[in-house]
């Protein structure tokens, strides 16, 4: 109930200001709206304000703003200068931009809001550095905070991701800061991360994961080198050919270059030590051989709280974080999108309704701060999606009426109507795409 609840808040809010976007914008250029519906289909409830009739419809995924058109029915002489096809193209555009923008506007004003009222947030410390990745090669180590990326301080994980982000493209690398425990600070060098690279893993692409993990086992494999071996889910691994390890970091670097040797492994289990052996298995990551284990590790609990922290800014600085955040994130969807055209990014990072019902519930239960941030993310990106060149949606509108401003008359019927065709096949391909993505990823098998 609270994910369909979650998910129906979070349509309908982001729905309504859309539409309200356009409904605003075109009563103040004079223009008559005839409906205001949020849903599509069969009117569930109805009401008149004016001269608009709003209504409530069966199909919650979308809204429309009706306003009198010629291309569409009959206007009555004394009405015409009112109808949306006579306006001049400024009032034309600017009726169009005005959805896309209002949600544009309200994912600014909820990230201030969020900035301004306080929340909890992940301190920008490495859980942990993957095995032979650009982090580790660049000596980052597990438990290493980054205070500084380029010219940007960093406090959170969310501003190292962005500070990667704004450091991408060039051919230098990226000089970093680093805190070590008990160890101060010292400079350290990413290698050069190109535009290509962008997207919500890149963190991760770069070898720095958020979590923290221990050498406690969570989870054994079936028939994998651990279970042949008599690991058990709560062991902790202490050692390995005698050498003490201080964390999973130093377990997955020494069962990485150990593949297809016997190990021997010392196990807490039960307050005793107990040792074992293992042969990991062999297993081709990128192109090189790596040994596998089959064990999945516990989350550092300790070392997790001890990574959080609570943030509050003032009202100026608020509004500015919530501006660079809300455009650094514009970006990245423009980017990913770009790519996923091009083919180098994989198409199932689209996502359709259920990943966003899935996601709205998740996010409510873990509290009003991660649910206001995700609202204004899906706000963020349905501006985006809204402004592509894709006719039926905004741009594609915004395409005609450049192109009436530019030649002085509207876009021919007959070129529009093509258009309008073309755009509902690619909308339909896209929905069906990202409905397939859903279920692959939510339904079992």
């Amino acid at each position: 109930m609270l994910t369909l609840l979650a998910f129906i808040v979070t349509l309908g809010l982001l729905v309504t200001v859309h539409e309200y976007g356009h409904y605003w914008v075109a009563k103040r250029c004079g223009i008559k709206v005839q409906t205001f519906s949020i849903g599509f289909g069969k009117p569930l409830l109805t009401w008149q304000r004016g001269e608009t009739t709003w209504q409530l419809a069966m199909l919650p995924l979308g809204g429309y703003v009706k306003m009198l058109d010629e291309r569409e029915a009959p206007v009555a002489p004394f009405e015409q200068h009112r109808a949306f096809n006579q306006q001049h193209p400024w009032k034309k555009i600017a009726v169009v931009l005005a959805g896309p923008m209002a949600n544009l506007i309200l994912a600014c004003a909820l990230y201030a809001g969020l900035n301004g009222y306080g929340f909890d947030a992940m301190r920008a410390v490495a859980g942990q550095v993957a095995v032979d990745s650009p982090a580790a090669r660049a000596g980052i180590r597990s438990g290493d905070e980054i205070v500084r990326v380029g010219e940007h301080d960093i406090e959170t994980w969310d501003q190292l991701f962005i500070a990667l982000i704004d450091e991408a493209g060039g051919d230098t690398p990226i000089e970093m800061k680093v805190r070590s425990p008990g160890e101060g600070e010292r400079t350290v060098a990413l290698p050069p991360v190109a535009v290509s690279q962008i997207s919500p893993q890149l963190p991760t692409s770069l070898g720095l994961l958020v979590a923290p993990l221990s050498s406690r086992i969570a989870q054994v494999t079936p028939g994998s080198a651990a279970a042949r071996a008599g690991l058990r889910a709560g062991d902790t691994i202490v050692a390995l050919d005698g050498l003490r390890l201080k964390d999973w970091s130093a377990l997955q670097a020494e069962i990485a270059r150990r593949g297809g040797q016997a190990v021997e492994l010392t196990v807490k289990r039960d307050g005793r030590e107990v040792a074992l052996t293992a042969t990991p298995e062999v297993a081709t990551v990128d192109g090189r051989k790596v040994g596998r284990l089959g064990v999945v590790p516990s989350l550092d609990q300790t070392r997790w709280a001890a990574q959080r922290v609570h943030l509050q800014y003032g009202p100026v600085e608020a509004i500015g974080q919530g501006l660079s955040k809300a455009w650094t994130y514009a970006r990245i969807t423009l980017v990913m999108f770009g790519r996923m055209l091009v083919g180098a990014a994989p198409l199932d990072q689209i996502s359709g309704p259920v990943t966003i019902a899935v996601y709205a519930g998740e996010s409510a239960r873990a509290g009003i701060g991660v649910y206001i941030d995700y609202l204004a993310l899906i706000s963020l990106s349905l501006a985006v999606l809204n402004l592509l060149p894709i006719p039926l949606l905004d741009g594609g509108h915004l395409m005609y009426h450049t192109a009436e401003l530019l030649t002085g008359r509207p876009v021919p019927a007959r070129l529009e109507a093509i258009g309008q065709r073309i755009g509902l096949a690619l909308l339909l391909g896209l929905m069906a795409l990202a409905l397939f993505n859903d279920f692959n990823r939510f339904l079992p098998g």
